[in-house]
């Protein structure tokens, strides 16, 4: 619990507090009060914020969606071929070798951004010659479903390449950084303490309070979205579990 509140907590929301503290100082020494409508607050940075929170929430969702298609796939795939009857052990652990070796090529993809994608579709083309190889042990009916299982899993690795280089608009995201910089010096000037009831103090404290949690909260919440936005990195608390997801050796139908 404390993790996933700390967690949001970086230089940006430090930079946001410092600016927040000094805008409000100098608004409230040399007496400064623009008339700014706070609508403009939502149209600037609510509106934008939500929509690349809300985008790279459905990412992390089809993220999810497509891993769990790719693993059903494999093991599918593995399913099938070990089902003919002329299949030996060896011929079996091959292509289960293979479509491990696969998926471990997908993984260091996704989660390093240094990583060659091109050797995937190298391993594609080794798993199609694997069964063609054995082609003449198979009827029509099972070349059609392994050939098929094969696309929909390389399918499923092809959307996931997608995700993680297809990002939220950075544009709107560096857009709405911005004014979430330019935040403090839009309404701090309406939270500047006026002496109305002998309370300078009070009213002062309050003001200050409540001018750093407008800060914080529109800082912490670009941090979540950012957090989110690559669902790969294993850098966040709501990543993709990958190592929890993924095939391993002894779901081998051999063991």
């Amino acid at each position: 619990m404390n993790k996933a509140l700390t967690s949001v907590i970086n230089f940006r929301i430090v930079l946001i507090i410092v600016e927040t503290l000094i805008v409000y100082y100098v608004y409230n020494q040399y007496d400064i009060h623009l008339d700014v409508d706070f609508n403009i607050i939502s149209i600037a940075i609510v509106f934008p914020l939500v929509f690349s929170i809300t985008s790279a929430y459905q990412r992390r969702q089809d993220a999810i969606r497509n891993f769990t298609e790719f693993r059903n796939k494999m093991i599918d795939l593995s399913n099938i071929f070990f089902a003919v009857d002329q299949i030996d052990n060896k011929t079996y652990k091959s292509l289960f070798n293979e479509l491990v070796t696969a998926q471990s090529i997908l993984i260091d993809y996704l989660k390093n951004n240094d990583s060659n994608y091109d050797q995937l579709r190298e391993k594609r083309k080794d798993i199609l010659k694997l069964i063609d190889d054995n082609k003449s042990y198979f009827n029509e009916r099972e070349k059609d479903s392994l050939i098929r299982v094969k696309n929909e899993m390389f399918l499923a690795a092809e959307q996931l390449r997608g995700i993680k280089i297809h990002g939220t608009p950075i544009s709107m995201r560096k857009y709405c950084l911005f004014f979430i910089y330019l935040s403090p010096f839009l309404y701090n000037s309406q939270l500047v303490a006026i002496d109305t009831m002998g309370f300078v103090g009070l009213e002062m404290s309050l003001s200050v309070v409540f001018s750093l949690a407008v800060s914080f909260v529109l800082m912490a919440l670009y941090n979540v979205q950012d957090y989110i936005e690559n669902p790969f990195d294993q850098n966040g608390l709501d990543d993709l579990k990958i190592d929890f997801m993924q095939v391993n050796d002894w779901e081998s139908l051999y063991g």
